[in-house]
C-alpha cells in the first residue's frame, strides 16, 4: 500500500517546536549501541560562568591555510563509510527512515565519510544538545548547553548561517570542544539543520590537525540538506496520519 502526503491548508505551517520535538519524542527507533564498554555518562550542562562574551563583531571565520586532502594514519580512526556507494547506500536509507532518531544515527554516519569527526546537535526548547556523535577521540559524554548564551553554535542556531574557521577563541567554545574532545582539532565546520527556514539541528564536523577540503564542506552541506528533507518528510507523514 502507497501512503500518500496531502498539502497543508492554508495558513497552517509545517512545523513548529511542540509538533518537532513530539516527532523526537514519540516514535521509537532502534536502540543506538552503548558509546564505549563503561556505558553512557551523566549529561554534563555548561554553566553559564563557563560562557564567555562573544567577540566584537560577532564570529567570522579567519582566514585559512590552502585546504588539505592529506591524512595522518597515526592520528585518529578511518573515515566511514569507506566507499561512495556505502554513502550512497547511507543516502537512500536516510530517505526511508521512519523515525527522526534513525535520521540522525545515520547522518553522523554519513558525516564521516567527509570528515573524521562529525556530531549532530538538537536546537530545541531554548537548549542546544548534543544527540550524536562519531569519530576519533570524540567521547559519549552528553553535552547540553543554552541556546540564548553568547556561543559560535547559538549563532549559527539563530542566524541560520554556516561557520567554517579556526576553532574561536572564546571560554565557552572551548569547554564545548573540550566535553567533544576534539580541542586540538585545526578548523572546524557547524552547519544548520533547517525545516522551513527554523533551525532544528547543527551538524558539526573537523577534520583533526588539518583543514577541511571544500569539496567536503559541500558534501557536509548536502548531508544537511538531506537530513532537513528526511524531517520534513517524518512530520508531513505524521500530520497525514
Amino acid at each position: 500500500m502507497t501512503s500518500r502526503i496531502g498539502h497543508l491548508p492554508p495558513g497552517e505551517e509545517l512545523t513548529d517546536p511542540k509538533t518537532f520535538f513530539a516527532l523526537h519524542s514519540t516514535i521509537d527507533a532502534p536502540p543506538e549501541p552503548p558509546a564505549d564498554a563503561r556505558g553512557a555518562a551523566p549529561a554534563r550542562a555548561l554553566a553559564l560562568a563557563e560562557i564567555g562574551s562573544r567577540p566584537p563583531g560577532g564570529y567570522s571565520a579567519p582566514a585559512r591555510t590552502e585546504p588539505s586532502d592529506r591524512e595522518d594514519p597515526s592520528k585518529g580512526s578511518p573515515r566511514s563509510p569507506a566507499s561512495h556507494a556505502a554513502a550512497a547506500a547511507l543516502e537512500a536509507e536516510i530517505d526511508r527512515c521512519t523515525s527522526r532518531q534513525h535520521v540522525a544515527r545515520l547522518a553522523v554516519h554519513l558525516a564521516r565519510a567527509y570528515a573524521p569527526a562529525a556530531a549532530l546537535f538538537q536546537v530545541h526548547r531554548g537548549v542546544i544538545e548534543r544527540t550524536r556523535s562519531e569519530g576519533s577521540a570524540i567521547n559519549g559524554e552528553e553535552l547540553l548547553f543554552p541556546a540564548d548564551a553568547p556561543s559560535l553554535f547559538a549563532d549559527v542556531a539563530a542566524s541560520g548561517e554556516s561557520f567554517r574557521g579556526a576553532p574561536p577563541e572564546g571560554a565557552f567554545e572551548k569547554r564545548v570542544l573540550q566535553v567533544l574532545g576534539r580541542q586540538h582539532v585545526r578548523e572546524i565546520v557547524v552547519l544548520p539543520i533547517a525545516i522551513r527556514g527554523r533551525v532544528v539541528s547543527l551538524l558539526y564536523a573537523d577534520n583533526g590537525p588539518e583543514v577541511l577540503a571544500d569539496a567536503s564542506v559541500a558534501a557536509l552541506a548536502a548531508v544537511c540538506a538531506r537530513v532537513s528533507s528526511a524531517y520534513e518528510r517524518l512530520i508531513l507523514e505524521r500530520k497525514a496520519g
